[in-house]
């Protein structure tokens, strides 16, 4: 049953930097909530029959036998994600304001805690998405983990199959800093400390799918895109901080020695996939708030599966570029493109910035293998008119280039051994010699929209 989604209030007393007061900000016409029996596939198939009708709200399912709230398709508008997200263009900069986390000590986070026997993962309201899926996957979980070199604290993501009541599977199969850390403690005989955090404020999700210095703690990025210092606690069974108003937080260890199968899983490339590095995280503890949110993420070709990575991606690199090529206006990675693709729109200087701007952006997105360039005037998140663009200005012998066996995503399912071959497509202007864009006064436009809005009678 659909229902009004009414404006939420935060509780008296909620912080800023939790799930809730994110929901509360929200307008009527940004939700959607449906009261129905949790369903495996259900959330999948919602947000998909959303997306086809081009509508991205935030979805409540609430179960009328439990009264168990799930929200998603938080990350599905880059317009709501703006309005709560600061310092996007310098948010490293901004992140050296934010070194030190703001311990408390007791919060939301823990008014409920489950160890020992109590301990029951399988109990989580989680969700299996896509038929080809291996069983019910946690996809909304953020795992902090500590650098065993210095201490600081890494955010990522990374897929969980539910298994046993205190055993899900993970895969570390991006290769990113927790299979290093994983690697350099398993390499000792030790286990992995993590905390995975499920329903939090925007920002810690966005910094989990950010690409951070090493020289910074991914706290300093959420702190930075919160605008203020992370709210933390120490972790019951874990030396870890975890977000003081998450709805969930799950303690343990990835443990060293030991494989399981895992997968397979349907990923942001619209396929499922069975690659995974078959690791196993083992729960300590479950800890949450008395009348918990469950965050659910909609995984593969789901909008804000993609949208979570490229919302900040795309305003970072855009800036970068401009530093350092004058004429760079705009950058979009299309839904279509999985993130292996770029439209970048630029007024050319002198022959061969296209390229050279192309290159530059290569060397920065691993996940890229085809750049699309176009002129100032064209609009990058029209992919009608970006294509367009390539129909009038493209000659392929003159106009295309291939970079070939360049290091990517080992998700493309067209990869070979995690190498690719890269492509831009130059469908600029040539400098000076730009045709004229056929043009109506505005002000006709203005009077043609008028009549056919009723708002004027046709003379």
């Amino acid at each position: 049953m659909v229902s009004n989604f009414s404006k939420t209030t935060a509780p008296d007393g909620e912080s800023c930097q939790s799930l809730r007061h994110f929901l509360a900000l929200l307008e009527p016409q940004e939700r959607c909530a449906v009261t129905a029996r949790r369903e495996d596939y259900l959330l999948s198939a919602m947000v998909e029959q959303l997306e086809g009708e081009k509508r991205f709200p935030v979805m409540e399912l609430t179960d009328p036998d439990t009264g168990g709230r799930t929200v998603c398709n938080i990350f599905a508008s880059r317009d709501r994600l703006k309005r709560v997200i600061h310092h996007v263009t310098d948010v490293e900069e901004q992140a050296e304001r934010f070194q030190d986390l703001e311990f408390v000590d007791s919060a939301p986070v823990q008014e409920v805690v489950l160890t020992g026997e109590a301990v029951d993962v399988t109990a989580l309201p989680v969700f299996r998405h896509f038929e080809g899926d291996a069983g019910r996957y946690i996809t909304s979980g953020v795992v902090i983990a500590r650098d065993p070199e210095n201490g600081r604290c890494n955010l990522s993501f990374h897929r969980m199959q539910l298994k046993e009541r205190d055993r899900i599977g993970i895969s570390l199969h991006s290769r990113g800093d927790l299979w290093r850390y994983f690697n350099a403690a398993a390499g000792q005989g030790r286990n992995l400390e993590i905390a995975v955090v499920i329903g939090a404020h925007p920002a810690y999700y966005i910094t989990g799918a950010s690409k951070i210095p090493p020289s910074q703690d991914d706290y300093s990025w959420a702190a930075a895109y919160m605008d203020r210092p992370a709210q933390v606690i120490r972790g019951r069974t874990v030396d870890i901080p975890v977000p003081a108003f998450a709805e969930y937080v799950l303690e343990g260890r990835i443990l060293a020695g030991v494989n399981e199968d895992e997968g397979p899983f349907g990923e942001y490339t619209g396929y499922s996939t069975s690659r995974s590095t078959r690791n196993v995280f083992q729960v300590t503890a479950i800890t949450h708030r008395r009348d918990p949110i469950y965050q659910d993420l909609v995984p593969g070709f789901a909008w804000e599966h993609l949208l979570l990575s490229q919302f900040t991606k795309e305003i970072i690199l855009l800036h970068k570029l401009q530093r350092e090529i004058p004429g760079v206006k705009a950058l979009n990675m299309p839904k279509c493109g999985c993130h292996f693709h770029a439209y970048l729109s630029m007024d050319q200087q002198m022959e061969g910035q296209a390229r050279q701007v192309a290159m530059l952006l290569f060397g920065l997105d691993l996940y890229l293998k085809l750049i699309i360039v176009v002129d100032g005037d064209v609009d990058v998140f029209s992919e009608e008119e970006v294509l367009w663009a390539a129909a009038t200005h493209v000659q392929a012998d003159r106009d295309v280039f291939i970079v070939p066996r360049v290091v990517c995503n080992r998700l493309d399912p067209s990869c070979v051994d995690g190498m690719s071959d890269k492509m831009c497509i130059d469908a600029t202007s040539a400098p000076g010699e730009r045709e004229r864009r056929v043009t109506l006064p505005e002000a006709v436009r203005a009077r043609a929209a008028d009549l056919l809005n009723g708002k004027e009678n046709a003379r």
